[in-house]
């Protein structure tokens, strides 16, 4: 089977960094950077500074100004990312030709910018830029607090309890110093807490002695911050609803209804089982909701892992009518899963063939890896993927249901 995802080999450097690579006969080179800090390591109290050192890293480079760093990348055909943050990890990104000066100077813009910067200019604009961002995210404030209820609730004990997202919240990035984020810097961004995903037409060892020869491989005393235990509740929240009024928000009429209903699901559950799981009820919930009613257009199912637990979301918007019935009908579906042998056995059978169809572009193979190093510090095969999907029974999608029941469920509607 072809499986891009084996061809990469992983050394770590004296300083602690991991660095993933494959060698490809290609005419570019793609470097993905990731520090494993993201929101999850902002303090309690001060919200939103891993996000606001994002912003700062690339308007502070070293002996460089961002206008001249994008003119390199501009001139050479090349691209920049300069930064995004999750609750995990905050990620850089260029590619460039394979040319080894143009990649020496990458390397050279990106670790000086990483890891020996000043955390000095532009901090009151960003700070600005950074309000703007977190009012268009949240128009009125009621909407964090509406985020934040649902973390509460469900995952009691836990740091997302206090998270609502990587913007964080006014009284912290509002509040935050130069100190602090110099701070945080020096604690996170470090050797020993990044890896770097590098794939294309450079040698392995050509790329190796570029990193050891540039800032990335100067010591630097750091760790890396670790996958935390599962996360189980100490006990089971009792079933809990938040019902809002938009009119109440909004000065126009609002021909819709918001449906959300979340769970605190357990990341030892297996992944493919759950994979299958959501197929299946995907499938359901659009022929009850859209094909055999009408009442929306689409439903998303999502599931964002944090390595310890998975929060869980169904999200719709229906017509108006459904406010009343929307929670039951969509409880109706989930109980109709383990119903479907049918659906199972050929959503099980698309996803195994799947397998064999994979056919990343550089950046998207790139791009999956860092997202594999974010939430399992690995990189995870195809064929380890394919030998999941096998073992995933129908069984377990009774399991599920259970672990989506009613009782561990927060509703949220939003109606005109």
């Amino acid at each position: 089977m072809y499986d891009p995802y084996a061809g990469f080999s992983k050394c770590v450097l004296p300083n602690g960094l991991e660095v993933h690579l494959m060698s490809l006969d290609r005419p570019w080179i793609i470097m993905e950077m990731l520090v494993h800090s993201g929101g999850r390591e902002d303090q309690v109290s001060m919200p939103g500074v891993a996000h606001f050192v994002e912003h700062l890293v690339s308007q502070n480079i070293p002996g460089r100004t961002h206008d001249s760093v994008k003119l390199f990348f501009e001139d050479v055909g090349g691209r920049a990312e300069y930064g995004s943050t999750n609750y995990l990890s905050t990620r850089y990104k260029f590619v460039v030709p394979a040319v080894l000066p143009m990649f020496r100077e990458a390397v050279s813009i990106f670790g000086s910018m990483l890891l020996e910067a000043r955390l000095e200019n532009c901090i009151e604009r960003e700070r600005k830029v950074i309000y703007r961002e977190f009012n268009q995210r949240y128009p009125f404030l009621e909407q964090l607090e509406w985020d934040m209820a649902i973390r509460r609730s469900l995952f009691k004990g836990h740091r997302l309890e206090t998270y609502n997202s990587p913007l964080g919240r006014p009284d912290g990035f509002l509040s935050a110093t130069a100190t602090d984020f110099q701070a945080f810097y020096l604690d996170h961004y470090t050797p020993a807490n990044m890896s770097l995903v590098i794939l294309g037409g450079l040698a392995a060892e050509k790329v190796t002695t570029e990193l050891e020869l540039s800032p990335f491989g100067k010591p630097r005393v750091g760790r890396r911050n670790s996958i935390p235990t599962v996360f189980y509740q100490s006990a089971i929240p009792t079933e809990q609803s938040t019902t809002v009024t938009m009119s109440d928000h909004v000065g126009f009429k609002v021909d819709q209804t918001t449906y959300k209903a979340t769970w605190a699901f357990p990341l030892d559950f297996p992944r493919q089982a759950r994979r299958v799981f959501n197929l299946v009820l995907g499938k359901i919930l659009f022929e009850e909701v859209r094909e055999k009613r009408g009442l929306a257009y689409s439903i998303d199912i999502t599931h964002e892992e944090f390595q310890d637990v998975c929060e869980y979301q169904i999200a719709v918007r229906v017509s108006p009518e459904a406010t009343s019935y929307i929670n039951e009908l969509v409880r109706e579906c989930i109980a109709m899963v383990p119903t479907r042998r049918d659906l199972f056995d050929r959503k099980l059978n698309s996803c195994v063939k799947q397998c064999i169809l994979v056919d990343h572009s550089g950046s998207g193979l790139c791009g999956a890896c860092a997202f594999d190093l974010i939430d399992h510090h690995r990189i995870i095969t195809l064929q380890e993927v394919c030998e999941n999907l096998k073992k995933v029974r129908f069984a377990q999608m009774e399991e599920v249901v259970t672990l989506l029941s009613p009782e561990r469920q927060h509703t949220f509607i939003a109606h005109p």
